[in-house]
């Protein structure tokens, strides 16, 4: 018994309709609609008698998201979502059909159901935010806690662990490029008078007026630090011994002009230095801040409120 090539179709046509996962319409010419699956019958919740022959705007009546693709003239692929509790999101797919003189004889329209798909792209982006807020957190953690262990509490400057680094880094600068730099230390003078005399909070405070104004004074490339107690250095690349006194010595007049407002009480302050310069003084940074220290000790030996250049003199 041979099976003609009509059965043949009509047998492919039930298989394939039927077995498709998506949902599947055909409207002809007239815009009614001439075929349906399985799957398009139990998402409308209607038998195909009452849907062959429909025109779209009654069937698909409860869901014009979707009814307004069916009249698109060129081929069309877009998401859409249809309401309900939960709503769903359909990719739908619209082809026209034309004949062979370009006229058109119907559309076909298959909508698959991607809301699961969806559901887990939008999970996996909200992880993807969550994980990349989570590393911009650790990130400004990790900031901070490097800020914390190479900045001074109190005063916001760099602290001695910090400098010592950034003075080996400078000198093997300066060894690679032949380029000078000086060391600049200070210490705040009768610095012991305004704990005793104000308290603690009022030495802490002269301590931050020290550190801003130096920090708002000295160029972007240098280093202030804090190095201990009352006592402060700056790293000052590419600046020779001349040019360093020049410029501690104007902060040395600038800030003993300076008015410290604690509780009412106007306070002056001012402060002894040292300097010393590499190559000048010395070929290790090491040893060029022990003599900067020791220029420091002779201002304060003649008489404080002064900026001394080391000299071999000054042992």
């Amino acid at each position: 018994m041979s099976i003609s090539t009509t059965g043949i179709i009509r047998i492919a046509r039930s298989k394939v309709m039927e077995h498709l996962p998506e949902m599947v319409f055909v409207l002809d010419e007239k815009e009614l609609i001439v075929d349906a699956n399985a799957i398009a019958q139990k998402w409308l919740g209607k038998p195909l008698d009452q849907i062959l022959g429909g025109d779209p705007l009654d069937v698909f009546k409860e869901w014009p998201q979707l009814l307004q693709r069916f009249f698109f003239l060129e081929y069309t692929r877009e998401e859409v979502e249809i309401p309900g509790d939960p709503p769903r999101i359909l990719e739908t797919i619209m082809t026209p059909i034309f004949n062979s003189k370009k006229e058109l004889e119907g559309r076909v329209i298959l909508a698959y159901d991607v809301t699961e798909r969806k559901n887990l792209e939008k999970e996996l982006k909200s992880a993807n935010e969550s994980l990349q807020a989570q590393l911009t957190e650790n990130e400004s953690l990790r900031i901070q806690l490097q800020e914390q262990a190479t900045r001074d509490p109190l005063t916001g400057v760099f602290n001695r662990r910090y400098f010592a680094e950034a003075l080996d880094k400078e000198t093997a600068r300066a060894i690679r490029e032949g380029s000078p730099f000086s060391v600049f230390i200070l210490d705040v003078d009768y610095f012991k008078k305004f704990n005793d005399t104000y308290g603690h909070k009022c030495g802490d405070l002269v301590l931050q007026t020290l550190a801003n104004f130096l920090v708002e004074n000295t160029r972007r490339s240098d280093i202030v630090c804090r190095f201990g107690g009352e006592e402060f250095v700056v790293l000052m690349p590419d600046a020779q011994v001349d040019a360093a006194y020049e410029r501690a010595e104007l902060f040395r007049k600038n800030f003993s002009e300076l008015v410290v407002d604690y509780e009412g009480q106007k306070l002056q302050c001012t402060f002894s230095a040292g300097i010393a310069s590499f190559p000048q003084h010395a070929a290790s940074g090491e040893t060029l801040l022990s003599l900067a220290d020791e220029a420091l000790y002779a201002s304060k030996a003649n008489g404080r409120n002064r900026v001394t250049i080391y000299k071999t003199e000054n042992r």
